[in-house]
């Protein structure tokens, strides 16, 4: 009798331990204190610009990066990221945007293990017609973006010296770059990555890095680089990917790209 009492002691005792286990943890300060916000007060320019929508944001609580999203839909019915990678800065330029198509632009902030709810909608587009001049915002001159230096080049036209290269070998890259605003641009990072899938990630490896202390307003010029690709590579389609970025952020502003097939 006495030990089949012991028996249901314990039998009642791991119940009630479970139960107590299944309970909903409070929040208290300590956790609220871990909990990631949504950004604010998300802005994106309507018509402003007629080659990108400029999106910002406030900066978010505890969190030390950012991923922006758009809808077609007002509602968010699906989403599309627009920042493939993870980003520093509080702002982004929008160049997939199409002309006559409004897009409702949402940011989500982290800190590396939590991610925010997504933050408020908001509507932007392109500039389909020309607009006079003094309208358009001082991109250039504004530091409330989020950055100090927000004026960056524009990558496009990758080229290879040789689109066949082996694995470890050196390849010239030629890339044409332009300064579309009026204003002289300031010192500019020009970063050449490695990467498997055509999308820039914090993982591709950085091949080179270029700096250019200051390039004059609307000049276009090819830069040239020589990179070596890394080691012990399979054979296959791989990508160079070329971005441009200020004040020593990688940012996912203008970026462009080239394959590469590596051969044994």
């Amino acid at each position: 009798m006495i030990t089949l009492l012991r028996s249901y002691c314990c039998l009642a005792g791991l119940i009630i331990g479970q139960i107590a286990l299944a309970q909903p943890i409070a929040m208290g300060a300590s956790a609220q204190k871990t909990t990631i916000q949504a950004p604010k007060d998300v802005v994106a320019s309507d018509g402003t610009y007629d080659k990108f929508v400029l999106v910002r944001w406030e900066t978010s609580d505890q969190a030390t990066a950012y991923k922006v999203f758009r809808s077609t839909n007002p509602k968010g019915a699906t989403l599309q990221e627009v920042s493939n990678a993870w980003q520093k800065s509080t702002w982004i330029c929008d160049y997939s945007a199409q002309p006559g198509v409004d897009y409702f632009y949402t940011v989500v902030a982290s800190n590396g293990p939590k991610m925010s709810p997504t933050s408020n909608f908001d509507k932007g587009f392109i500039r389909v017609r020309p607009i006079a001049n003094g309208e358009e915002e001082g991109l250039a001159d504004n530091t409330a973006y989020g950055a100090p230096q927000q004026v960056f080049l524009l990558a496009s036209d990758v080229n290879l010296s040789t689109p066949q290269q082996k694995a470890g070998e050196t390849v010239g890259v030629g890339v044409q770059l332009q300064n579309i605003f009026d204003k002289q641009a300031p010192r500019t990072e020009v970063r050449f990555f490695f990467s498997e899938d055509a999308a820039l990630s914090w993982s591709d490896k950085l091949l080179a890095t270029k700096t250019l202390s200051s390039t004059p307003a609307q000049a276009s010029f090819v830069l040239e680089e020589s990179v070596r690709l890394p080691e012990n590579l399979l054979p296959g389609k791989y990508f160079i990917i070329v971005v441009c970025s200020s004040d020593g952020e990688i940012l996912n502003s203008k970026t462009d790209l080239t394959a590469i097939q590596i051969i044994e």
